[in-house]
């Protein structure tokens, strides 16, 4: 195997760094709006997927426990924010979706998205921040799952 030039525990934790300074600074978009920081997780979640908004999905990609998920779940449905419905075919499974009354709010958490994002990028130089833009473009379609299956059958 050939020598690493870089230390992937450091790069992964810088990633990890810039995930939870995003989340503070979209939390900080929607805060006066009466927001905790779960419920920000979970709209940020619902707003990034396109579909199968779930508990159990929600907790995956965004680290979160599936209680703290479930109580911010509950708090946003009581607001009216969102909306569950059960699944005919898995009890366990309750797919979330974003009401109307979640549209303003989440047009604040993409534009603040979108500004860490941009600001990110402006801190880099044009080449690197090209080469970034397709790294993240890769990492979007990497199925955590999957890499994790072959993990685990690998260390058996």
């Amino acid at each position: 195997m050939a020598k690493l030039n870089f230390h992937p525990y450091e790069i992964f934790t810088k990633m990890m760094s810039l995930g939870k300074s995003m989340r503070s600074h979209c939390h900080k978009a929607i805060e006066n709006d009466g927001f905790s920081m779960n419920e920000t997780d979970v709209l940020l979640a619902i707003i990034s997927a396109d579909d199968n908004n779930t508990v159990k999905t929600i907790s995956e990609s965004a680290n979160i426990s599936k209680g703290n998920i479930s109580q911010a779940v509950e708090s946003l449905k009581q607001k009216g924010y969102i909306t569950t419905k059960t699944s005919n075919t898995d009890r366990r499974s309750i797919t979330i979706e974003l009401t109307e009354k979640a549209d303003p709010i989440a047009e604040k958490l993409q534009n603040a998205e979108e500004e860490y994002f941009s600001n990110f990028m402006v801190a880099l130089p044009q080449k690197e921040a090209s080469l970034v833009s397709r790294i993240f473009n890769a990492l979007q379609s990497f199925s955590l799952t999957s890499f994790f299956n072959k993990l685990s059958k690998k260390d058996s």
